[in-house]
């Protein structure tokens, strides 16, 4: 079994003017002569500024820069000055162009040592007019500044961090463990809910009410359901009971958002990373075949690939007296957490067939065990994945 245990421990643009009337008045012409000439320029529907009026502009900065004399538009206190501890007289320009932030569609800045020049980067160079003017307003000549289009720059994040809506692959926590969400589905009772493993809920093999939190804390804006079918096991041999899949159905909150058929996509398969870059999205069901090449995403190891080895396996779960019948084998890797994780093959792109939920694997974590996705159904009726 792959959930894993918690330590015990877990459970529950603005910029004030400067006191200096004099200096207020220089700050407050020179932004007035840019606002004035931007709008003058800047017609509904314009993307940019011709060169007639780009020259205009610069030429009215630079002349409310005289007049703004040694005062400079800059943020809070004075910018960080040539000589101050661990900043070069290039960095120390480069500060002042802090206020290009404010700017819809500024990227990053930069000092390039190398070259002795700033570089601005942003989403439309039709922006690049108005950087370089607002770079001479606040001290830098436009003459050293480029200014680079480039995509912009998004927080990441993985599959171990609260991710709405929610989706197949992600980290999801019950009791003091953490397993993986194995997809959304709809039960036949009109139920939008999560499928994961049933041993990743406080009674294998038994509808508890097990609540389930994403990703981590055991706190209402974490909540996502509870657990409203797991089928009884039956006896298969002496001393032994059995089931035909390691899975359960949970109700999903109402306060929660479920994406129907999207499972998270990490950057490739066994390169390890945890970070999500979009999602797959299933199109279908179906099962296995010998050989094919197949896949999981789940909290740990993320996505893994690779090729079936065995089909419609009595599989035995260490430590238990349990039997899973007719399992499917992967040679593929595998950690502690990721019981739940969806399995599925790769059709095209984005596209994938569903087949089933991994609920284990072996010692060494270099072969994992699902779930058949005909068996899932076979025990908790039919679901409706996409």
């Amino acid at each position: 079994m792959h959930r894993l245990a918690l330590p015990t421990e877990y459970g529950e643009p603005g910029r004030p003017l400067s006191k200096n009337p004099d200096k207020n008045a220089a700050m407050r012409y020179s932004a007035l002569l840019i606002n004035l000439l931007s709008g003058v320029c800047m017609k509904k529907g314009s993307k940019g500024l011709n060169r007639f009026q780009t020259v205009g502009i610069l030429t009215a900065v630079t002349l409310a820069t005289i007049v703004a004399g040694v005062y400079q538009i800059h943020g809070q206190g004075r910018p960080p000055q040539a000589g101050a501890p661990g900043l070069s007289a290039l960095e120390a320009q480069h500060q002042r162009l802090l206020p290009l932030f404010e700017l819809a569609g500024v990227v990053f800045t930069d000092a390039d040592e190398t070259r002795g020049r700033f570089v601005v980067g942003v989403v439309d160079r039709d922006i690049a007019p108005t950087v370089r003017a607002w770079a001479v307003a606040l001290g830098v000549p436009f003459q050293l500044v480029d200014v680079v289009e480039t995509q912009p720059i998004v927080q990441v994040q993985t599959l171990q961090d609260k991710n709405r809506p929610v989706v197949g692959g992600l980290q999801i926590r019950f009791s003091q463990y953490l397993c993986s969400m194995s997809f959304n589905a709809r039960n036949s009772n009109g139920v939008l809910g999560y499928v994961t493993a049933s041993h990743c809920s406080n009674t294998q093999g038994a509808a508890d009410g097990t609540l389930y939190y994403q990703p981590l804390n055991q706190v209402s804006a974490e909540y996502i359901g509870q657990e409203i079918a797991d089928p009884a096991f039956f006896r298969c041999a002496r001393g032994k009971k059995c089931r035909y899949s390691d899975a359960n159905f949970s109700a999903g909150d109402s306060a929660v958002t479920f994406t129907l058929g999207a499972i998270a996509e990490t950057s490739a398969p066994n390169n390890g990373s945890l970070d999500i870059v979009g999602h797959f999205n299933i199109t279908g069901e179906e099962p296995a075949a010998l050989g094919q090449t197949v896949n999981k995403v789940g909290r740990t190891t993320g996505w893994t690939q690779g090729k079936v080895t065995n089909t419609c396996v009595n599989t035995g779960v260490s430590g238990s007296n349990i039997v899973l019948l007719c399992q499917n084998f992967v040679d593929a890797g595998v950690g502690a957490g990721d019981s739940g994780s969806p399995v599925f093959r790769i059709v095209s792109g984005d596209s994938i067939m569903l087949q089933g939920t991994l609920w284990g694997g072996n010692s060494s974590g270099t072969l994992f065990v699902y779930s058949p996705i005909a068996n899932i159904e076979s025990e908790l009726g039919a679901l409706t994945t996409n």
